[in-house]
């Protein structure tokens, strides 16, 4: 049972960046994501997944408050941030700054993940 908690914690990681990735190229693009309703729902869901999953395992494994996962809430919470100023509607015009924010600190929580 451990090991299918860590499988989609590991598939919910990446299909956050591949979505994270496709949506952001679309609005750099001046595309319409929000008319794919999958493109509307699925990023919330794999978040929510993930963050349920990181939840669990934390308790599961004992891990305790060790400053890798003191790391990698910091930067979960910069990844939530950074993307919804990019995604806002009334905001993303002329900042896609944000977007790399927000595509760094994902890809920093998933590399300090695998790292430990």
């Amino acid at each position: 049972m451990d090991i299918y908690l860590v499988y989609l914690h590991i598939i919910c990681a990446f299909l956050s960046l591949g979505l994270l990735i496709v949506r952001g190229g679309m609005q750099l693009t001046q595309r319409n994501w929000r008319a794919v309703k999958l493109l509307r729902i699925l990023p919330h869901l794999t978040d929510t997944l993930l963050i349920l999953s990181g939840i669990i395992m934390l308790f599961q494994f004992n891990f305790g408050l060790e400053s890798w996962i003191m790391a990698k809430v910091v930067l979960l919470c910069g990844y939530i941030i950074f993307s919804a100023k990019f995604f806002s509607k009334k905001q993303s015009q002329n900042r896609p700054h944000f977007f790399f924010l927000a595509l760094a600190a994902l890809v920093a929580t998933i590399l300090i993940g695998y790292f430990h």
